[in-house]
């Protein structure tokens, strides 16, 4: 439910923008705020799931994502959505987290990579399934159901959670470091979303520029408050340790190829080729199927190859699937086969560098290094949105909130491309031998000879 919806309005994005009477790049603060509340809040979940146990913060969240639901259902305005999405985004970083931290605490490590990959099975079927449901509910019920078709799923969900999910022990907490939480979360969520208002959208560019600025500034303050605090709320000498350095910074510039092609696919299909909302869904489809097969096969490449090869050629295959979008002014049939690939290329190394980051983590580091993470995943999509809908905007239409026609997507899927192939940098500085622990193929030949 939580990761369905953080892509259910990218292909019904020109229905609500008419809807709502507003330029349809606007709708990138819909996506925006419920990513921005998602970094914002995820640093807390650990705490509180460590403090009051996280079946119950698992199913308070639920009740909040609910709640969050049903208030975009009833908006009429852009600022309206982009507050309800908001809370939306409170209670899914309470959700996912916790359940995820549920299962790494009950995992051995030689299984980590196999959890891993059916822990984000549901980050798999929610773009498989977000774009094509809310296309279809869009287009036969209206777009006010792509959040209210929530509320059986989430009631559901909670007599679900009741009944089965397993109650770790309360852990010893240390002090909440709400003075960090606060200088954070301010930034953070100024910072990212300073970058998704960028072009005059519900801000001015000026105001938009300045709280890019400031949560710049404030990031650098919390870093230095971090690094002095016993128990800091997001903890920067967990990249001392260099897997969890390359898992999560790597993953940072690369995932922001996912979070930009999830908003400007469904814009092509329709804006620029001129299809049905239902045939853009199909066709994002497509790319989340390419996913959910490489899912099924990156642990196996892992244990063959190891995590650096599988993170290299992935991600040199998906900067080259992202450019290539680049080529299309009209549909072809290799657009099928180019979206099948590029979403093969990106689950291959979302599964590594999930992997990779918590090689080195120990059990007493887990709830923090999960943070950590999550922050980094939901920064990188919302940033990769926003790059995306700016350089987008920047070579549209001088007419003012025009939508933009098929020859304007080429720069953005360009600067896409080069921004998560930055990454490469980061997964080569990996050593031979650095995740083998997470590897079935190592763990086996080590019990073989006795070590």
């Amino acid at each position: 439910m939580e990761t369905t919806d953080a892509t259910v309005l990218a292909t019904a994005l020109p229905t609500i923008a008419g809807a709502l009477n507003a330029p349809v790049l606007s709708l990138k603060l819909a996506l925006a705020s419920y990513l921005v509340a998602l970094a914002v809040f995820i640093p807390m979940s650990g705490w509180l799931a460590d403090r009051i146990g996280a079946k119950p913060v698992f199913m308070a969240a639920i009740g909040v994502f609910l709640l969050g639901s049903l208030l975009c259902a009833m908006q009429t305005n852009l600022s309206g959505l982009v507050l309800a999405r908001a809370i939306q985004g409170f209670g899914g970083a309470m959700m996912t987290p916790v359940g995820r931290l549920i299962v790494l605490h009950s995992t051995p490590k030689q299984e980590l990579v196999r959890a891993m990959t059916f822990i984000t099975l549901p980050a798999l079927l929610g773009p498989a399934l977000g774009p094509l449901v809310g296309s279809i509910v869009a287009a036969s019920v209206g777009w006010r159901w792509i959040f209210l078709i929530n509320l059986p799923i989430g009631v559901l969900g909670l007599a679900l959670a009741w009944r089965f999910l397993p109650s770790p022990p309360v852990e010893p907490h240390p002090r909440f470091d709400w003075p960090g939480f606060a200088l954070a979360g301010a930034s953070l969520g100024a910072a990212l979303f300073g970058m998704s208002a960028l072009g005059d959208h519900l801000i001015a560019t000026q105001a938009a520029a300045a709280l890019i600025l400031a949560g710049g500034a404030g990031l650098v303050l919390y870093w230095r408050h971090a690094l002095r605090a016993p128990a800091p709320l997001l903890d920067p000498r967990l990249f001392d340790w260099r897997t969890f350095r390359v898992g999560v910074i790597g993953g940072l510039l690369f995932r922001t190829s996912g979070g930009a092609l999830s908003f400007l696919l469904p814009l092509l299909f329709q804006l620029g080729f001129g299809f049905s909302i239902i045939m853009s869904g199909a066709l994002s489809a497509v790319f989340a199927l390419g996913s959910l097969i490489m899912r099924g096969l990156a642990p196996g490449l892992i244990d063959r190859f190891g995590f650096r090869p599988v993170l290299a050629a992935g991600t040199l295959a998906s900067g080259a699937c992202v450019a290539g979008f680049a080529a299309f002014q009209d549909y072809s049939p290799w657009l099928l086969a180019l979206l099948l690939l590029a979403g093969a290329a990106q689950a291959a190394v979302f599964t590594a560098a999930n992997g990779v980051a918590y090689a080195e983590i120990d059990e007493a580091d887990m709830s923090r290094a999960t943070s950590l993470a999550a922050v980094s995943q939901q920064a990188a999509i919302t940033l990769g949105i926003a790059v995306g809908a700016s350089v987008l905007q920047a070579g549209g239409d001088p007419a003012p909130h025009a939508p933009p026609l098929a020859a304007h997507f080429a720069p953005a899927f360009l600067a896409v491309a080069i921004v998560s192939t930055s990454a490469l940098a980061l997964f080569l500085a990996l050593r031979r031998g650095d995740g083998d622990s997470l590897r079935h193929k190592h763990s086996d030949h080590r019990k073989a000879h006795g070590l």
